[in-house]
This record gives structure tokens, C-alpha cells and sequence, in this order.
């Protein structure tokens, strides 16, 4: 890797170390990191070179910046033909001090100012059709297998349970047509800088480093939610620690009724059972396939749970005294 670093960006590396999912290394004093660059086009890296310059130059120094190789592209290939890409970062990494909710909402605050038009980027507006495009894939895998022998526990639990999970996520669908023909969106739902995944990077987890590899342009119920998401799934409804995060955004942002909408929309589509079902059927490694059938099998014992979370999700807020929100009726049973 160190000869490869050399050949394609000119940075001689003197010493290498791992940071979470990542290496770094110095090179003349300065500290870069290395990014897998997934499924990420040259026109998308473009777009968050400049989302992080601008934020950058707004003087938010933990945003990392962009290398150009020697070619003058932002994605490198290595020899196992893996896509990565490198940035520099803040040489004296540091821990986050503030509460998250608060640097998210002064994030997302400074990202709806972000002044070029975002094409490669963009999430907004899309959700129904990307959660559509989602389900219709898997529904077409899952026809499939009905068809052939269950070899193992996982393609059991699988073809029993997708039918539950394609009926939320179409529920999660018809709530964006829902929220986008009853709501007025305001200066809040405008598109901002958010996260493929909040839960997932450096900066949520206390290492002060923001990645724009981590980015997508979309509104800021994505980051929102999937925050939630992951405290949900890590420890079950936490009440103090969700709330305390929303408090903290809505001190800096208040959220429109809209947003909160959106928000419920995005914990009803049940995005972490399709990453389950898919990450096994696309890994070779026996561990990570005995980690995604663990994964699904407590997935599938707390489904109750979970509908109670969903059913019980705004009365927790306050929101239904705030705004007049549309319940899923069916969870109110559960």
C-alpha cells in the first residue's frame, strides 16, 4: 500500500495507523486518511469536494479535504481492484465535546446554505423511489428462493418473514405521499449536507473527524432518524438519551411538521432488514454470514418491540399536542 500511495498520490508514507474502520498516516508532517470509495462515481466525489470545501472555509476544521492523485482524479484503484480515495485531515486529532444534536443541527444549518446545485449527490425528494426500487429487487430475490430448498436457517427466516417487512416498507412509502401532499415544507426542509449513515462515522462516535465520503445531499430527517435507528437497535427505546438528542437539534433547529413526518417515515421503512438480508447473501465470509443470521434471528424476536417503538414514537415528543400527526393504524394494536 505504501508503494501504491507513492505511485499515485506523490506522499511518501513514514508512519501508518489504524483509526476505527480507516488507516491514516503522515507524510511531511501532515496526516491523511484512506477512504474505500464504494460504489462512488468521480462527478459524486467532485460534489463533496466541494460540500467539504465549503464547510471547510466556514471554519469547521474537522472536515477533512480531498487529495487529488497524480492523474488529477479523486479515486484510486488498488491492486485488488478495490475503489479508495484519500484525504487530509486535522494533524491533532480530538474528542467532540458538545452534545451531538446540537453539532448536527449547526451542520445540517450551515449544509441548506451550500450555494452550487447538487446532482450526483442528491437523495432529496427521491426516498419513494429509491425504497421502491429497493423492495421491487428484493421481491424478485425473494420469488426466487421460494422456489428452491432453504439450505440454510437464514434462507428460511428469510422467505418467512420478507412479506412482513415488504408490507412496512410500502406503509414507510405511502407516508411520504402522504406527508408531501397534507405538509407545507419550510426553511427547514430544504436539502442540506447529511449522511449515508450518521451512526457510522468518525465524528458521531467521538473522534472529531467529518468525512465527506460519508455524505449524501438530502433532507435532514435521513440523519435524524437513522440516529435513532442505531440507538433503537443498539439498546432498545432509550427515552432520556432520544430525547435529549431531538431537544438539543431543535434548541439550534426547530423541525416543521413535515420534518417530523419524514422522520417517522424513515423509522418505518425497515432499511436495517434489508442491509441484513443483503450484506449476508453478499459476503463469501462464513463469520460475517453467522453475524447476519445472529442479527436477523434478534431482529425477527423483537418485531413487537419495534411496532410499539413505531406506535408509541410521537406521544413520547410531545408531538401529538404540537401538530396533528397521522398514525399508522394497524400499529396502534400492537
Amino acid at each position: 500500500m505504501h508503494d501504491l500511495i507513492e505511485r499515485e498520490y506523490g506522499l511518501k508514507v513514514e508512519r501508518m495507523e489504524q483509526l476505527s474502520r480507516y488507516y491514516t498516516f503522515i507524510s511531511r508532517n501532515e496526516r491523511y486518511i484512506i477512504v474505500p470509495a464504494w460504489n462512488r462515481t468521480e462527478a459524486e466525489m467532485n460534489e463533496l469536494q466541494q460540500m467539504g470545501a465549503y464547510l471547510a472555509a466556514k471554519g469547521d476544521l474537522s472536515v477533512a479535504s480531498f487529495v487529488q492523485t497524480k492523474k488529477g482524479t479523486w479515486i484510486a484503484v488498488d491492486q485488488g481492484g478495490q475503489h479508495f480515495t484519500i484525504l487530509r485531515i486535522y494533524p491533532h486529532l480530538y474528542r467532540r465535546t458538545i452534545p451531538i444534536g446540537k453539532e448536527l443541527a449547526k451542520l445540517h444549518e450551515r449544509g441548506r446554505l451550500f450555494p452550487a446545485r447538487v446532482f450526483h449527490s442528491k437523495r432529496i425528494g427521491l426516498w419513494k423511489e429509491l425504497w421502491g426500487q429497493r423492495v421491487d429487487q428484493m421481491d424478485s430475490f425473494w420469488k426466487e428462493k421460494l422456489k428452491m430448498k432453504r439450505e440454510t436457517e437464514f434462507e428460511q427466516l428469510f422467505v418467512e418473514s420478507f412479506p412482513y417487512y415488504a408490507g412496512l416498507a410500502e406503509n414507510a412509502i405511502q407516508y411520504v405521499v402522504d406527508t408531501e401532499l397534507d405538509e407545507q415544507p419550510y426553511g427547514v426542509d430544504a436539502a442540506t449536507i447529511c449522511h449515508e449513515r450518521l451512526s457510522r462515522t468518525l465524528w458521531a462516535e467521538g473522534t472529531e473527524i467529518k468525512l465527506p465520503t460519508d455524505w449524501v445531499y438530502d433532507h435532514c430527517a435521513r440523519d435524524l432518524a437513522e440516529w435513532v435507528r442505531s440507538i433503537y437497535l443498539k439498546d432498545g427505546w432509550l427515552e432520556e438519551p432520544i430525547n435529549h438528542f431531538f431537544r438539543e437539534y431543535e434548541r439550534v433547529t426547530p423541525l416543521s411538521a413535515f420534518a417530523w413526518r419524514l422522520v417517522y417515515a424513515r423509522l418505518l421503512f425497515p432499511i436495517h432488514y434489508f442491509e441484513c438480508i443483503e450484506g449476508y447473501y453478499s459476503t463469501k465470509i462464513e463469520e460475517e454470514k453467522r453475524s447476519y443470521e445472529q442479527r436477523l434471528k434478534v431482529m425477527l424476536e423483537n418485531t413487537h418491540d419495534y411496532e410499539r417503538f413505531l406506535a408509541s414514537f410521537y406521544d413520547q415528543f410531545g408531538l401529538s399536542r404540537r401538530f396533528r400527526l397521522p398514525r399508522v393504524k394497524w400499529l396502534r394494536e400492537a
